[in-house]
């Protein structure tokens, strides 16, 4: 059987070599907006943004290039294709790697939206005392929630005979690969996750239901200016959005995964596209953020000007010594002139 090139590992391979590659000048100027170009003002946000840049930056890596997972979904299965696999790391852990990472980015998004409340309205409140403990919870279950599946990987030579009967149209070429199965009971891979994400979610919603509500009631006891919650409206609008970004690259691999999964749904092509959109989260979210956020987006305008004036400059320059060499006649010329006038005046 005949691979389309979308089907083939080539096609994962290689693109994701070129998103890593396209990817790490954006994230480097990400985490300079962030370190150098955030003002004073935003300092209370400034490491926590650079918190979930980080992880977001390394989860975009573990995939692109240190992993670069070849899925063989609706099978718990796959090939590591990345330097990881050349290293000699074993695709059992990279795959917790990957999850881990996946968690812990939640766990950094959860962070910024509790930021937000605890500096806006909770530092008075009884929040103060557990928000550390809770924090950390999040962090620490993002790297135990995948160790039960991890531990109990199935043996490979059982776990390989049973992707083979359920996955009877597998290509040969595909066969002859490294499959490592992650799991035969789908509930301890999916439900570790879906625990996760119905966890940060509800955090994060609660979050966001608690700011506003804090911002209702400063309102009307007039606690607050109104610009000031302007502006908190603003940077919560455009921290929104970027989250948006991240949480839709993150869910369109988990939305085909709950479609494959039951209807038991093969299709290479797809699995690979899924994997590419998962792994642009990182880039996205950041050309968001330095988009949205107006000292950032100054940088990248300041940038573009400067080499717009720069060429419109060296334009000017090169137009004006074109000028000055048409107007001004040549050495050869004035000699030529002065041997013709001679030469009249002799005649």
């Amino acid at each position: 059987m005949s691979l389309s090139y979308l089907h083939t590992p080539d096609f994962l391979f290689q693109t994701l070599t070129v998103i890593s590659v396209i990817a790490l000048p954006i994230h480097i100027l990400g985490a300079y907006c962030i370190l150098a170009k955030t003002p004073k003002i935003m300092n209370s946000v400034k490491w926590i943004m650079l918190n979930l840049h980080f992880w977001s930056v390394l989860l975009d890596w573990g995939i692109t290039f240190f992993t670069k997972p070849f899925v063989l979904f609706p099978a718990m299965a796959g090939v590591a294709l990345g330097v990881l696999s050349d290293l000699g790391v074993g695709t059992g852990e990279q795959i917790y790697l990957v999850v881990t990472l996946f968690c812990i980015v939640c766990a950094a998004i959860v962070s910024i939206f509790e930021n937000r409340y605890y500096l806006s309205f909770g530092k008075n409140s009884c929040w103060r005392h557990f928000r550390i403990p809770c924090m950390l919870f999040n962090y620490f279950l993002a790297f135990l929630i995948f160790l039960p599946a991890y531990l109990n990987a199935p043996d490979q030579a059982t776990g390989l005979q049973k992707l083979h009967e359920n996955l009877p149209e597998l290509p040969e070429r595909i066969r002859r690969m490294p499959i490592y199965v992650v799991a035969i009971d789908f509930s301890l891979v999916i439900g570790s996750v879906v625990l996760m994400g119905v966890l940060i979610v509800a955090e994060a919603l609660a979050f966001v239901v608690l700011i506003f509500l804090g911002a209702s009631k400063a309102l009307r006891e007039r606690t607050v200016s109104i610009n000031c919650v302007i502006i908190q409206k603003k940077f919560l609008r455009a921290l929104y959005i970027q989250i948006l970004m991240i949480l839709l690259n993150m869910g369109v691999p988990l939305f085909y995964l709950g479609v494959a999964v039951p209807l038991h749904y093969y299709n290479q092509a797809a699995n690979n596209i899924t994997f590419i959109i998962y792994s642009l989260h990182g880039v996205s979210s950041t050309i968001v953020m330095i988009w949205l956020h107006k000292p950032y987006r100054a940088v990248i305008q300041n940038i573009f000007c400067r080499r717009l004036s720069n060429v419109g400059t060296d334009r000017r320059k090169s137009m004006f010594e074109g000028k000055t060499t048409t107007n001004m006649p040549s050495t050869v010329n004035i000699r030529i002139q002065y041997n013709v006038n001679i030469l009249n005046v002799v005649v």
